[in-house]
Order: structure tokens, then C-alpha cells, then sequence
């Protein structure tokens, strides 16, 4: 069996309305719809930040300005998949790399990589979010969110 590394970049984007809500996208690339965050892959030359506001514009026309970047929440989601099969059966170990936003202005724009976006409050996105380590990744951001905002007061 062959084996791949994959490096990936995302951005969890949240605003504040009357209520903290995230932007999900439902893939429209997989099998089976799920949905995500903003995420895709680095390319040449490319931090993981620069990867991931990339994907973000791509994914959705957010483009710097429309959201903020919050400094000092970084997340890694690990995960794993097999593709092809017989001799060209191949492990693909995934690892991405997430920010955090806040979104400012802008309407989303959904590329064809999605069908469509959502944004969800937590316990609905919790339950939309389909793979755990998604899941635990959100749950991290909000907990990183909830911290930050007993130190400000």
C-alpha cells in the first residue's frame, strides 16, 4: 500500500450577532454532502495562513477586510482516508491547519466546490458537523472564544 501525506489550511469564520454563529459550507465535491469549514490545500511557496485566506476567498469571496483574523488560535485536525484499490490502493494521512476570523462584512459568495452555506450556532453546527475531530475542532474554538472574552471582560 502507497502512502501520502496532505497539508491543508482552513478557517473557522464566526460573527456575533445577537448570537455567535459559524459558516459552514456543504461540500459538494464528496460521495455523500458534508459539511465544513473554508479549507483546501497549501500550495507552492505558500504559508498556512496565506493557504488558508486563499481558500477562504475561493471558497466563499471573503476577501481580507470583509473578515479579521484572530491572532493567537491555531488548531490541528488530523484524519485519515484510502483511495483507489488492488495495487494502487493508497493512505492518505491528512493534517489542517485552522485560524479563526471574524467576519466583518460581505455577502458569501459559495464557489462549486460547496452547494451551499450556513451559518449555525454552535450546538446546530456541532450537530451538522458530521466527523468528530471537526467537531472537537469547533468545540476548541469556542472554548478559545469564551476564554478570551472572561480576560476582556
Amino acid at each position: 500500500m502507497n502512502r501520502e501525506w496532505h497539508h491543508s489550511a482552513g478557517v473557522i469564520v464566526f460573527r456575533d450577532d445577537s448570537r455567535r454563529s459559524y459558516l459552514l459550507m456543504r461540500s459538494a465535491l464528496t460521495r455523500r454532502p458534508v459539511w465544513e469549514f473554508p479549507k483546501g490545500g497549501l500550495e507552492a511557496g505558500e504559508s498556512q495562513r496565506q493557504a488558508a485566506e486563499r481558500e477562504l476567498f475561493e471558497e466563499t469571496g471573503l476577501a481580507p477586510g470583509d473578515y479579521q483574523i484572530v491572532d493567537g488560535f491555531h488548531e490541528q485536525e488530523r484524519y485519515y482516508f484510502t483511495r483507489g484499490a488492488g495495487p494502487d490502493l493508497c493512505l492518505i494521512r491528512k493534517r489542517v491547519d485552522y485560524y479563526l476570523a471574524e467576519w466583518q462584512r460581505g455577502d458569501v459568495r459559495i464557489s462549486r466546490e460547496a452547494s451551499r452555506f450556513e451559518w449555525a450556532a454552535l450546538e446546530d453546527a456541532l450537530r451538522m458537523l458530521r466527523f468528530p475531530e471537526k467537531r472537537r475542532v469547533l468545540a476548541a474554538a469556542e472554548h478559545w472564544l469564551a476564554e478570551r472574552e472572561a480576560r476582556l471582560g
